[in-house]
């Protein structure tokens, strides 16, 4: 390993490099632009910094996927296993929509604006999805500490 280029080292020290950049230019002009920023209005700096988050998101899913396919040809492909997880993932995510209240279509206000309840209840959706996966972690952890207790 020591003579071996560390392709996914480089690329990590790459994106955080653009990050840190991102970063400093970001805080850089938002001290230029203190009367607009404060009164709300978005910025470009402020739009380019979201937008290499959601890039960074994006990247994380790809590289997540990647690794998972790769892992999968090498060590060989359990169907039933696979199954199993993506329908556990499915399931979780019914439940989060169902528990998310009907936020879908709900408007909502907030100060002086009125929103409409479509991001609203994909946020709602995304945090359910969240506690879900957290109580069957928990669940998952205390089964398996009991199970192997024995």
């Amino acid at each position: 390993m020591k003579g071996k280029l560390n392709i996914a080292r480089w690329v990590f020290l790459a994106l955080a490099a653009v990050t840190v950049i991102i970063a400093v230019l970001y805080y850089l002009v938002v001290g230029t632009i203190k009367p607009e920023y404060q009164a709300g209005n978005p910025t470009p700096r402020a739009d380019l910094f979201l937008n290499w988050g959601y890039i960074l998101i994006i990247l994380g899913i790809v590289a997540a996927l990647i690794s998972a396919v790769v892992a999968a040809l090498v060590k060989g492909v359990n169907v039933k296993k696979i199954l199993f997880a993506v329908g556990a993932i499915v399931i979780i995510g019914l439940v989060a929509f169902l528990i998310s209240r009907g936020s879908f279509g709900v408007p909502y206000q907030a100060a002086d604006h009125l929103y409409s309840g479509r991001t609203h209840g994909w946020v709602e959706l995304g945090l359910n999805f969240f506690y879900v996966t957290l109580g069957v972690s928990i669940i998952c952890i205390i089964y398996s500490a009991i199970r192997s207790g024995k």
